[in-house]
């Protein structure tokens, strides 16, 4: 799927600001037992689950899952972030999409809020990751999302995921 550079520019504005917000409602914690990788592959399999209930949208990955440092000291605490996008989807019901994703999310253990207006927005927190959000808007469809906040260096893991 073709992505044109200012629809992935306005995307990733929006995302930024959409994960600020998630992060600044949640807390960052994770099970003692948590790791980077597993931290990761619970995000992004969660993303892909979630972008899968809507069935008949061709979903795409922006990125790879993103690692950054999360906590009070660089280089202790790790997060990610991954992005999910599809092209428009004008022919959809993005009010009935919103409801289906924040009923999978619900059912997730997650807590969850939906936006209505000026379209449909869907923001959750806890469960298995930090928080994720749903955007109908401008037309496109987006899924983003933080994983939990677990032990680790990202300096030293963007070093092992780029060799």
């Amino acid at each position: 799927m073709a992505v044109d550079a200012d629809r992935v520019l306005r995307w990733m504005t929006s995302a930024a600001a959409v994960l600020g917000l998630t992060l600044l409602l949640a807390s960052c914690s994770a099970p003692a037992d948590e790791s980077p990788v597993s931290a990761r592959e619970k995000l992004t399999s969660t993303i892909e689950e979630s972008a899968a209930i809507l069935g008949q949208v061709e979903w795409a990955e922006v990125g790879p899952a993103d690692v950054g440092n999360c906590g009070d000291q660089p280089g202790e605490r790790v997060n990610y972030n991954y992005w999910y996008n599809a092209d428009p989807q004008p022919e959809r019901d993005h009010a009935a999409d919103a409801r289906k994703m924040a009923e999978h999310w619900t059912a997730l253990g997650m807590d969850v809020r939906v936006v209505e207006s000026p379209s449909y927005v869907v923001y959750a927190t806890g469960g298995p990751v930090e928080g994720l959000s749903f955007s109908t808007a401008p037309g496109n469809y987006y899924i983003t999302g933080t994983s939990l906040c677990v032990p680790g260096d990202a300096d030293e893991l963007r070093k092992q995921d780029n060799g």
